[in-house]
């Protein structure tokens, strides 16, 4: 199995060739599709952030109250998931309508709208990058408090 990516090129070509004796609305039907598991998994991705923001309002401060260094990776594991979902909102979920996508002809229109997706996929990546790095401070910030259960018990006293 080759697991190469298609050019836009070749896929732009592929698409037309494939949908060529249908109307235009197998390709859009196959846009729709892309987009919709872009904003499926983006919306996943935001649940996590919300997850991460929501412990920190329950946990946060027993955390923080464990030493410095528990402080430092829970409010920058905190500022980097919110980066994350700054990152998925802006880049992924704002709109731009297929229908409202130029082009001279079929194929042109079909290339502009698959850099739309490609960069809509590429901010995707980098939101679940910098979640993933944003989740993992936040877990070092925790494992310092359970490591030094004492210490993080004294911050509520």
């Amino acid at each position: 199995m080759n697991w190469s990516q298609l050019s836009r090129e070749e896929e732009v070509a592929r698409m037309l060739r494939e949908y060529e004796h249908r109307d235009f609305d197998g390709i859009m039907m196959a846009l729709e599709r892309q987009f919709s598991v872009l904003h499926n998994r983006a919306q996943l991705l935001l649940t996590l952030c919300g997850i991460v923001i929501t412990l920190t309002g329950f946990s946060g401060r027993l955390i923080a109250g464990t030493n410095t260094a528990a402080q430092i990776f829970v409010i920058v594991g905190l500022a980097v998931t919110l980066i994350a979902a700054a990152i998925i909102v802006w880049g992924v979920l704002h709109l731009h309508w297929l229908t409202a996508q130029t082009g001279e002809n079929r194929a042109a229109w079909l290339a502009r709208s698959l850099a739309y997706r490609d960069m809509k996929t590429a901010a995707y990546r980098l939101g679940m990058r910098v979640l993933v790095v944003g989740m993992a401070l936040y877990c070092v910030a925790i494992a310092i408090m359970l490591v030094n259960p004492h210490q993080a018990v004294g911050a509520f006293r």
